[in-house]
């Protein structure tokens, strides 16, 4: 008896400790159009490459914001993502661009750039031989 008084009396004292109430952070979402690699371009495996994108509109207060480049294909109607391998990593969103090494992957002409920062979006389709 004794010991379930004071589970019971330990019970309602952690439910009526009060939390501390954490205003939701404000979402804003910088979608930066990638402008390069364009569609129908070629890189070969290996080479150096520029990734680009339109900074217009960043807010300022996503000015420190960095990045993340991603390969990705697509296989059987779905996007397929590289996030073992980053193109890049770490990078100012706000520099407009960044420069990648073409990794040696499979010869093909769906591959796309995924720009994740603030928010994510893809290039046109490309090949990589």
């Amino acid at each position: 008896m004794l010991f379930s008084s004071l589970f019971a009396a330990a019970l309602f004292a952690s439910a009526s400790v009060a939390s501390p109430v954490v205003a939701p952070q404000e979402l804003i979402v910088f979608n930066p159009p990638i402008t390069s690699p364009k569609a129908s371009v070629a890189w070969p495996k290996g080479s150096e490459q520029v990734i680009r994108w339109d900074t217009t509109g960043i807010p300022s207060s996503r000015t420190s914001t960095t990045g993340v480049a991603l390969l990705g294909h697509m296989k059987n109607g779905s996007e397929n993502l590289d996030i073992d391998h980053p193109l890049a990593v770490g990078f100012p969103l706000h520099a407009g661009s960044v420069k990648v090494i073409t990794p040696n992957v499979t010869t093909r002409n769906d591959y796309f750039v995924v720009l994740f920062g603030d928010s994510g979006n893809k290039s046109p389709k490309f090949k990589i031989h």
